[in-house]
């Protein structure tokens, strides 16, 4: 491949070659001939031979013409003035470029110059020799004599020096013409180079003839043979190839369709898509149809073509498209089967997937249920667990107390006084009372770990939800001294009132459980941002800081609880109360300091409120 490539090149270059050397040796012949004709030409205005003998026959005119005037002899051509004139115009002649430089080569251009002044200088003697002035006369003869020598002498040099220079020019033509007579021998061998590469070359251009003939007859058989329709066009879009294959998903021959706009030859060819890849082709670009329709002789069904254009080219330049057209109808059908198939697949899938989809999230549903449901049993053992250790200590006190009053009413008897009998049933009443306190703290826990308390929050004044929880405090403890700092304005919060009258009533009543009789609780509310708040605070014997994050546990007391009855189930509760309102308690507290419990609810209502479909039974 490489071998071929080269001896084309390598041929080019010996045509290139001979053809620059015809070339240049032709230009150099010519110019040659021509400098050679330059140099043969002479120029009037350099014959200086000439120029100075005219001069010198004209001063020597003048020296006659004034010698007949003063013998007083006439003149035939006129008078002195017209033989002046005539040498002046030599003198003018002699001032001219040439005829001054050819003066300077021979070295008189001064002396020359110097006797023409002084013959111009005559002028003004002139009309004393026209009347017959001897001395001027002479004057005159003096002068030209001189003029007349330096002509001469000039002459003689500018014989010789032009005697000279036509040697030389004989030399250069002789050499001149050496050279040409030798540019031309190697034109006429380059002509004979190029006449048998011309000839080589045309030899080689019959068998790439004769090689192309055969190709081209390759390419039809190839072209008939082939089953894709392929259609050929020009830059006019009119066919100029249209194999048998085509004719059999068209019917028109190809003779027919030669020579024809290709959108005249079938409605297919017509219609937008193909006509736009045509355009794109036609641009440099390939383009392609898929599942182009067409239909033939009126049929029901269409049949349908891919259809790909690419641009043909020569060289850089794309001078047509060409279009492989191949009939796809069963793959198109085929597809189509597959295609309803899949979506057929694909629906069955859905509808399964659904229904898997369906079956999983009921088993999601049931499954945390489960862990609900588990987790509720777990919670209800450890809280009867609890439950139970609390009522083995805490239940055992107050159920003491009673028996041991109920043992000594009996003992006694009709003994008893009725002081006595008040004082013991008040006793009995109280440790009642205990129980029931007891009794209702732990149902309620058990109620809001199967989340049957109910929540309909909505906002509402938070300083008349203290103020009513202080009042009922204070009627229950009248004794106890509790100060409210309530803020002049509304501080809306969103809750539910009863679940804060128990939160409150729990804060309150620790509050005044673990601080001093004689110690005051103070109550304040306010608003941060987007929440509100109510702080109880006392002075009690406050919580260890390393305690402050268990007293919200179920059953947890502090230490420095001490003999101070209770369960553990009051904060726990009122945490997970306030929770459920999407709110919270925080505590600050040293041991020995008091503490300070704060409850934060919602300012207003939240986007998403918590809601229990849950309605509370009775226990």
């Amino acid at each position: 491949m490489a071998d071929a490539r080269i001896g084309p090149r390598f041929g080019y270059a010996v045509n290139l070659l001979t053809i620059v050397v015809f070339a240049l040796f032709l230009c150099f012949a010519l110019i040659r001939l021509a400098g050679t004709e330059r140099q043969m030409r002479l120029e009037a205005g350099q014959n200086m031979v000439w120029v100075l003998s005219q001069s010198q026959r004209e001063v020597l005119r003048l020296e006659a013409a004034v010698a007949r005037h003063l013998a007083g002899l006439s003149l035939p051509n006129g008078d002195l003035e017209l033989y002046f004139d005539l040498l002046l115009s030599r003198l003018n002649l002699l001032d001219q470029i040439p005829q001054q430089l050819a003066l300077q080569g021979l070295g008189l251009a001064d002396q020359i110059g110097a006797a023409a002044l002084e013959v111009r200088r005559l002028e003004a003697l002139l009309p004393a020799v026209q009347n017959g002035s001897l001395e001027a006369g002479e004057e005159f003869a003096a002068v030209l004599q001189t003029l007349a020598t330096l002509f001469n002498r000039a002459a003689n040099a500018a014989m010789v020096a032009e005697w000279d220079e036509l040697g030389e020019r004989l030399d250069l033509s002789r050499q001149a013409l050496w050279e040409i007579i030798a540019s031309v021998v190697v034109i006429l061998i380059s002509g004979a180079l190029l006449s048998t590469r011309l000839l080589f070359t045309l030899r080689q251009a019959r068998r790439a003839e004769a090689s192309l003939r055969q190709e081209k007859q390759f390419s039809e058989l190839v072209l008939g043979s082939s089953g894709e329709g392929i259609v050929a066009v020009d830059r006019n879009q009119r066919c100029t190839l249209w194999n048998p294959a085509m004719s059999r998903i068209v019917p028109v021959t190809a003779a027919s369709a030669q020579g024809m706009p290709l959108a005249e030859v079938a409605g297919l060819f017509a219609s937008s898509p193909v006509a736009r890849a045509v355009e794109a082709s036609l641009n440099g670009e390939s383009a392609e149809c898929t599942h182009q329709p067409y239909f033939r002789d009126l049929a029901a069904q269409p049949q349908y073509l891919d259809i790909t254009v690419s641009p043909l080219r020569h060289g850089v330049e794309v001078v047509g498209a060409i279009l492989f057209v191949r009939d796809t109808t069963d793959r198109y059908m085929a597809e189509r089967a597959l295609v309803r198939h899949r979506d057929e697949l694909e629906h069955l899938v859905a509808e399964r997937t659904l229904h898997l989809r369906e079956t999983q999230e009921k088993l999601l549903v049931a499954l945390h249920d489960l862990e609900r449901a588990f987790a509720r049993e777990h919670d209800a053992a450890e809280f009867y667990r609890g439950f139970a250790a609390m009522v083995s200590h805490q239940f055992r006190t107050p159920l003491a107390i009673i028996d041991s009053n109920v043992q000594r009413l009996v003992r006694r008897g009709h003994d008893v006084t009725p002081a006595e009998v008040a004082q013991r049933a008040e006793r009995i009443r109280a440790s009642i009372r205990r129980l029931t306190d007891l009794v209702e703290s732990t149902l309620n826990a058990a109620r809001l770990d199967a989340e049957q308390i109910a929540l309909e929050g909505d906002t509402h004044d938070l300083r008349a939800l203290v103020a009513a929880a202080c009042e009922r405090q204070r009627e229950a403890s009248p004794e106890r001294t509790l100060h409210q700092e309530l803020p002049p304005e509304p501080v809306s919060a969103w809750c539910e009132p009863v679940l804060v009258d128990s939160i409150l009533s729990n804060l309150l009543s620790n509050a005044l459980k673990y601080s001093p009789a004689e110690s005051m609780v103070t109550v304040s509310v306010g608003r941060t941002g987007d929440r509100s708040w109510c702080a109880v605070h006392d002075k009690g014997v406050g919580i260890p800081a390393d305690e402050t994050a268990r007293v919200f546990e179920r059953f947890y007391r502090a230490s420095t609880a001490g003999d101070v009855r209770g369960t553990g189930i009051g904060l726990n509760l009122a945490q997970a109360l306030a929770q459920r309102q999407n709110g919270e308690i925080t505590v600050t507290s040293e041991a020995g300091e008091g503490a300070t419990f704060t409850l934060w609810l919602p300012a207003r209502p939240p986007r998403r409120a918590p809601l229990s479909d849950i309605q509370e039974v009775s226990v």
